[in-house]
């Protein structure tokens, strides 16, 4: 028995030597591909901020994450709903990624790969039209708000304090509805998926 805890005692001494704290932030984005999301860099309202912790193995890192995120779409031409011809629609999740990366060291720069499951529970929502009015979505209209998938790309870090990556999220789970039925499955097709780059500092 003592010898088993001095074993994971030495294991968790070892894995703290080589673990960081960290801040991460940046934009999120529903666009499907990374062109359009440059091209639209000024109107994207969606964001994350949150805590990392990177516990490096090596080649391997692991990256859990807390983050607050913002995902949403504008969605428009609604011919049927009169002059209202577009609508902002914006969920806010507390979201826990856990992102596996597989780098190569090149000194004062890591180029890592990236692979994130993540699973999020909708704690905020909006939805706003063109014409200025804001739409009252009531949680007991939201279809779920349990959200869950996964994230590929890759990122380079520096002086191993400050990561910049840039990542493509499928959420393979079912994405909320507004209170308006025409707009339902416009949302549903474009919220659901999308492009974050995020900066982070390590410390």
């Amino acid at each position: 028995m003592k010898k088993l805890i001095v074993i994971v005692a030495s294991l968790l001494v070892a894995v703290s030597a080589h673990a960081q704290f960290g801040i991460v932030a940046g934009i999120t984005s529903s666009k499907a591909t990374i062109d359009a999301a440059l091209s639209d860099v000024q109107n994207v309202t969606q964001y994350h901020v949150g805590l990392t912790y990177k516990i490096d193995l090596g080649i391997i890192a692991i990256q859990p994450a807390l983050i607050y995120n913002v995902k949403g779409a504008k969605v428009s031409e609604f011919k049927e709903l009169g002059d209202i011809a577009s609508f902002d629609y914006k969920n806010g999740y507390l979201e826990l990624p856990v992102q596996v990366q597989a780098g190569l060291n090149l000194g004062v720069a890591r180029i890592y790969a990236i692979a994130e499951p993540f699973i999020g529970y909708a704690i905020t929502n909006s939805t706003q039209s063109s014409n200025g009015n804001k739409i009252d979505v009531k949680w007991d209209e939201v279809k779920n708000k349990l959200e869950y998938g996964v994230g590929v790309g890759a990122g380079v870090e520096l002086i191993k304090h400050v990561q910049i990556s840039a990542r493509y999220f499928w959420n393979l789970g079912n994405v909320d509805k507004v209170a308006i039925a025409t707009v339902t499955d416009a949302v549903s097709n474009k919220a659901a998926n999308g492009i974050v780059a995020s900066v982070t500092l390590l410390f």
